[in-house]
């Protein structure tokens, strides 16, 4: 999902009518009527933080029969009835409805004896999220739902659900395949209607602000599609979401960093038999070669060697392609859990931290036995999961679980639990250890202060720091220390 923070968007006003004691008669009614849960998140989002819950709702699925408690007649508005929606909310801007229709948004009215009484927008290409002062890239089967409102006289009257309703019907028909929307979790009135009109929790979003410093998120439910994916495999999206994401930016990684964890798994490599001179090669992911300074697959090619890089989302696949410049291997779209590849296929498989991005762990499993099914007899495998004996573990999925991780997290693994998976899976664990010995969160933070301070010596202390802490690995500390656990496995016989 591409989040677009536009400054200037939204213009305070500023009202010297909000005294101090309006404010306390405010929060007062506010914890008598709404309770201290949505008392100290209206604090929250009129300070540092906002979240909402982004909902979805499948238009193939069939719709709740409702009917209204008194007389309607819902539909399209049209340019020249602006001005009576105009009179239903006074405080809309003509122009800005003409501008929404230009951009191709569409609104739904309902009326009961010739007056408007609710409405709701709906939003193509592109939805602008008031709350959180942002911008939603759709996918061309999604639409937006937006500004739902019915009039205080006619509410609990069944109007603003079978008005949604009517909605999904027209963009059902129209060819749109699901609809989205967010509102405050808080919102107890807007969650009912949600909930009535089958709408479902896919995840949050929002944003954490200090002055002029912003920090955006999205937190996705499992195996759920990010906003502004096609819509092919719910894992495939949500990689094509992230990649999306952070395409904006050169990379995803430090480059100092990505250097360092590039050359921690070519050395691992080459200490655990090297790349063999001929036959086929895969490597099982290409998010490194999509949008890394990490990415070593095109260091495992050679002339008398088949390469290949394979990845869940042909989005990655495809840009990792558009990298590579001297197209010495091939790029491939694949699932490790159904490999396209034939039995006993490939000399040397390298899978680096691949398969801990599941949401069942129990993929893990599938994989490997895909994996043992393409790899020789005599091939190896080498393999990297999340470390979850490092000391810094919990802070880290701590801080995936806020949202400011860029990419999905699954489990993490102990090397007692590869090897139990491994060998579960038909292999033979010949070599164990663990790489990258520096802390992912620290070192990253670490990194971005002594580069915005711009003191060349405090930077190269810190990169000498790091480079020696990977002397760590050969230390029976190894395993609370690396980023990953490795293990490299043979076929059983």
């Amino acid at each position: 999902m591409t989040l677009t923070q536009e400054r200037g968007r939204v213009t305070p006003v500023k009202d010297s009518q909000w005294t101090l004691r309006r404010i306390l008669q405010r929060a007062v009614e506010v914890l008598r009527t709404e309770g201290i849960r949505s008392l100290w998140f209206k604090i929250l989002g009129e300070t540092v933080y906002r979240r909402v819950v982004l909902l979805e709702r499948p238009l193939n699925e069939p719709f709740a029969e409702i009917t209204a408690r008194l007389p309607l007649e819902i539909n399209l508005l049209k340019e020249t009835e602006l001005e009576e929606y105009r009179r239903f909310r006074p405080e809309t801007d003509l122009s800005d409805l003409r501008r929404r229709l230009e951009a191709g948004h569409f609104c739904f009215v309902a009326r009961h004896q010739g007056y408007i009484v609710a409405a709701g927008w709906v939003a193509t290409r592109r939805a602008w999220v008031e709350y959180l002062a942002c911008e939603i890239q759709l996918a061309q089967d999604e639409v937006y739902v937006y500004e739902l409102l019915t009039s205080p006289r006619f509410r609990s009257q069944n109007i603003d659900t079978l008005t949604t309703i009517r909605m999904f019907a027209y963009c059902r028909d129209a060819g749109y395949r699901r609809q989205i929307g967010v509102t405050v979790p808080e919102n107890r009135p807007a969650m009912r209607v949600a909930e009535k009109t089958g709408f479902i929790r896919c995840g949050v979003m929002g944003y954490v602000k200090l002055g002029p410093w912003r920090w955006d998120f999205c937190r996705l439910e499992p195996n759920a599609r990010p906003p502004g994916t096609s819509l092919t495999s719910p894992h495939s999206a949500l990689w094509d979401g992230t990649v999306q994401r952070l395409s904006k930016n050169a990379h995803y990684l430090d480059t100092f960093l990505g250097a360092l964890k590039r050359r921690a798994h070519v050395e691992l490599i080459q200490r655990w038999d090297g790349v063999p001179t001929t036959g086929r090669v895969l490597k099982t992911d290409l998010f490194e070669e999509a949008i890394g300074p990490d990415a070593f697959l095109t260091e495992l090619a050679g002339e008398e060697r088949v390469v290949i890089g394979m990845d869940v989302s042909a989005a990655v696949a495809c840009r990792a392609q558009d990298r590579d410049t001297n197209r010495q291997v091939q790029y491939v779209a694949a699932d490790a859990r159904r490999l396209p590849f034939a039995d006993n296929s490939f000399a040397l498989i390298v899978s680096p931290s691949t398969l801990d991005h599941f949401s069942d762990p129990r993929d893990l499993g599938r994989s490997l036995c895909e994996l043992a099914r393409i790899l020789k007899p005599s091939g190896r495998l080498i393999i990297t999961l999340d470390n979850r004996q490092n000391l810094f573990d919990p802070l880290l999925r701590l801080v995936n679980w806020l949202g400011w991780v860029p990419y999905y997290l699954g489990r993490s693994y102990r090397v007692e639990e590869l090897r139990a998976e491994l060998e579960a899976a038909g292999f033979v664990v010949q070599e164990t250890t663990a790489i990258l010995h520096n802390p992912r969160l620290m070192a990253v933070a670490t990194v971005m202060f002594a580069k915005k301070l711009g003191w060349r010596p405090l930077i190269a202390l810190v990169q000498r720091t790091l480079i020696a802490s990977q002397r760590l690995e050969q230390t029976r500390w190894c395993y609370y220390t690396g980023s990953f656990v490795a293990a490299k496995a043979v076929r059983q016989a």
